[in-house]
């Protein structure tokens, strides 16, 4: 019983990063390893991540805004995710 209501909160725990590349050298680098990128935001579920990568786009438009790049890199990223420590 006891394993059972642990996994219960340990899944209940999960949440996502709306993730954003990292920027060396003044440009946005989208190859860079997932544990490289910042966390932009942080979000309960991947639908609310998602709604929010879309909404925080929808404000970046213009072409000579910086953050428009990097918005359209950005991924949706599970907080249990392995690359997010091994750097892969």
């Amino acid at each position: 019983m006891k394993a059972t209501a642990f996994r219960a909160i340990a899944i209940g725990a999960l949440g996502w990063y709306l993730m954003i590349p990292p920027m060396p050298g003044g440009h946005y680098d989208a190859q860079a390893p997932i544990a490289q990128w910042f966390v932009f935001s942080a979000h309960d579920s991947a639908h609310e991540c998602e709604g929010a990568k879309f909404l925080n786009r929808e404000g970046h438009k213009r072409s000579d805004d910086p953050m428009k790049i990097a918005l359209d890199s950005a991924q949706c990223i599970a907080t249990d995710d392995p690359r997010l420590a091994t750097g892969k």
